[in-house]
């Protein structure tokens, strides 16, 4: 593994733009060091890292072949995580190999065209429209759907295909009937047996409309602007987005990460990737500003270290502006 991504790397010219990771990221694309990270969240940090590759690239076009290096390194670090059939997964997965095609040809054509009709197969058998994210679990959470959208999209642009038509449109009727009525924004879960399902959470909608900007631009604007107008707080030099609506207090878990003061540090890692994906720059800079305030007074502790944050914070850097 370390031979292809380290080479390619190395060998870039002194006087050429820099291809960036992250210590921590090149020594997880080079020796799998997983620093103890869940195995529910490895192939989440290695789609953020693929994404990171792409964003650098096309933010220095000069660096293309590193970048292509780097995304292809995350691609073989996740097919060697399964065989997994979760959704959540497989998601994800797919969302690697949007990354690498953005970066030149298809890495394995044929497994990206099965795995994206598979993944528009199961959510369009689905009731609720959503690929189950863990198939022992009857829960269904948003957030994880948009991922599979964005999958989809990725591959359509890449491959010149209507895969995403459908499982979009028909997710999109489902998620009509499961608006809080005083947001406008989706339940964070909508068979309403997980926590908290009836309230749109701060890290769900961080992470629906930054996958969403992918597939259905208009109606993450919309959400977007909602979401700013019920969840973004400041507090002195610190901008944030809360987890829970005002008004709701309820404890953080693993998917938010520390509440502090009602803001969420999952709710507004994700969201520096949302702000740009919504065209929001110069929210983007404050949140990114706010972020390191936060983490120079040691919030977060040793999470805020891992690869997870670290390939979040990575892609958030790198995420492209998408809408004006």
């Amino acid at each position: 593994m370390r031979s292809l991504f380290l080479a390619v790397v190395l060998c870039a010219a002194t006087d050429s733009p820099t291809f960036e990771v992250p210590p921590r990221l090149r020594a997880l694309l080079d020796d799998g060091a997983w620093d103890g990270t869940p195995l529910t969240f490895r192939i989440i940090t290695l789609s953020h890292l693929a994404d990171g590759c792409a964003g650098q690239a096309r933010a220095k076009p000069g660096l293309n072949r590193e970048a292509r290096a780097c995304a292809e390194a995350a691609l073989r670090r996740a097919l060697a995580l399964g065989p997994s059939d979760d959704g959540l997964f497989l998601s994800h997965l797919n969302l690697v190999y949007g990354a690498v095609d953005q970066l030149g040809p298809c890495a394995d054509a044929a497994a990206h065209a099965r795995l994206s009709a598979a993944l528009a197969r199961r959510s369009l058998r689905d009731p609720l429209k959503h690929v189950p994210s863990y198939n022992a679990l009857e829960l269904r959470w948003p957030a994880d759907q948009t991922a599979t959208l964005a999958s989809l999209a990725r591959f359509d642009a890449a491959h010149g295909t209507t895969v995403l038509a459908q499982p979009l449109a028909q997710w999109e009727v489902v998620m009509r009937r499961h608006l809080d009525a005083k947001t406008g924004l989706p339940q964070s879960e909508l068979t309403g047996k997980g926590p908290g399902a009836k309230f749109p959470r701060g890290c769900a909608q961080s992470f629906i409309t930054r996958y969403l900007a992918e597939a259905d631009p208009a109606l993450a604007a919309t959400w977007w602007a909602a979401y700013r107008e019920h969840f973004l707080t400041r507090l002195g030099p610190v901008v944030g987005f809360r987890e829970w609506p005002r008004g709701v207090e309820r404890r953080g878990d693993v998917d938010s990460g520390p509440i502090v003061l009602g803001i969420g540090t999952a709710a507004s890692a994700f969201a520096l990737a949302a702000a740009k994906a919504q065209g929001d720059v110069l929210l983007g800079a404050q949140l990114e500003a706010s972020a390191s305030t936060v983490l120079a007074t040691g919030v977060g502790g040793a999470a805020a270290q891992t690869v997870l944050a670290q390939a979040i914070s990575f892609q958030g850097r790198w995420q492209p502006v998408l809408a004006p």
